[in-house]
């Protein structure tokens, strides 16, 4: 129900919507001036007539009150109160962490409606100046850092739009200059690098063995590789379900829907793996009785104590595999890459190849297609063999 007060000559119409977060009550409200030449009964009518509008209104959540007064690190709390359901554990502590450590500091202190596009350019220009503290030498934030810890900027701005506590997003692009981004090298194993790389494995444990076949066959990311249950393998398809990834955040680790629906897959994998999946299973059934530590979530890979495989740890081992064999170091995520490009240079589809990795489009798939020009230059010697005038005995002008 809404209430009317007589302020002056205006009157204000509040409505109350509950309360907030906090418990703090919510009114919205609005003010209206009658005309000098209207009558108290006009008044009357008028002033009835427009609260039970603006009461409707409120009610369809047409009109949101909104705190002018809010600071933007007070905003943040909200926006990452209601954002825990929706990113995912690793997502949402790494906002948190950019928040705490880098968007406060800079603009916690100011209103949320008062931050404008010279504030936010300011803010990535003195992140383009930040020394890195993840690294020994003195070097400044990375490029690909600044936009991360940019983009975690723009999310609360847009939060606050969609929300109503702004009209206007300061964070636009359209307003700010990012620091340029140089080209990303992918790093990708050659025909000798998956052959040294291989060797090198036979000494590893044999659930080390089966994960790197798995990454390189399947191109699945870490995440995904930790989160296999042995209930995805489907034995006679010759196939397995990706529909999950693993989390491993401070000390809590588990499994998890995937970010997009296009990462529920299945793929198939060649004969070979199959075989390697049937021993590596009886050999982690007798590894169980032997150590007494039970696959407390009938996991394909496990720690010590049984519980999920941290990613950590996989990316911890994997740089110390390479460095005890001396081997050229590139990171874990380069044998989806490999595995992409192992099947476009035999000939697979950029569309099968896109499926097959999760890729929500086939622009993402498109960073693959330098590896194809190896082949060409094959294709080239292949007709330099094939059609050469000389190789085949016929005559010709060299200098026509």
């Amino acid at each position: 129900m809404a209430t009317i007060r007589k302020r002056g000559t205006s009157y204000q119409i509040r409505v109350s919507c509950g309360t907030d977060i906090y418990g703090k009550k919510i009114i919205n409200s609005m003010t209206w001036k009658p005309d000098d030449k209207m009558t108290t009964r006009q008044i009357e009518k008028e002033l009835n007539k427009i609260a039970v509008q603006f009461e409707e209104k409120v009610k369809k959540g047409v009109t949101v009150k909104i705190d002018n007064k809010i600071k933007l690190h007070e905003f943040c709390d909200i926006y990452l109160d209601m954002q825990k359901k929706t990113l995912s554990p690793n997502t949402f502590h790494n906002y948190q962490k950019v928040i705490e450590n880098y968007i406060v500091p800079a603009l916690g202190h100011l209103k949320l409606i008062d931050v404008t596009p010279l504030h936010i350019q300011k803010f990535v220009n003195a992140l383009s100046e930040q020394k890195a503290n993840y690294n020994t030498k003195s070097t400044y934030l990375l490029p690909s850092t600044v936009k991360a810890y940019f983009i975690v900027l723009q999310s609360i701005f847009k939060f606050a739009c969609k929300k109503g506590f702004l009209d206007f997003n300061p964070s636009s692009l359209n307003n700010i200059d990012m620091p340029k981004t140089p080209p990303v090298h992918t790093d990708i194993l050659d025909e000798k690098g998956i052959t040294a790389l291989l060797n090198c494995l036979e000494k590893e444990p044999f659930e080390r063995k089966i994960i790197i076949h798995l990454a390189l066959c399947t191109g699945c990311r870490r995440g995904e590789l930790a989160a296999l249950q042995w209930s995805d393998i489907l034995w006679d398809k010759k196939q397995i379900v990706i529909s999950k990834t693993a989390y491993h955040v401070t000390d809590k680790k588990g499994i998890k829907l995937p970010k997009t629906s296009s990462s529920n897959r299945t793929i198939t994998i060649p004969d070979y793996m199959i075989c390697m999946l049937r021993q590596y299973k009886k050999y982690q059934i007798e590894q169980q009785l032997f150590t007494q530590t039970p696959n407390q979530y009938n996991m394909l890979f496990t720690d010590k104590h049984g519980d999920y495989l941290s990613v950590t740890a996989l990316s911890n081992w994997f740089k110390h595999f390479l460095k005890k064999n001396n081997l050229p170091y590139i990171k874990f995520h380069a044998l989806r890459h490999t595995s992409a490009t192992i099947l476009l240079v035999n000939g697979t589809n950029i569309k099968t190849v896109s499926s097959r990795l999760g890729h929500t489009n086939l622009t993402t798939t498109n960073r693959y297609l330098h590896a194809l020009t190896d082949v060409d230059v094959i294709a080239a010697e292949m007709f330099e063999k094939k059609l050469n005038f000389n190789e085949m005995g016929q005559k010709w002008d060299k200098h026509a």
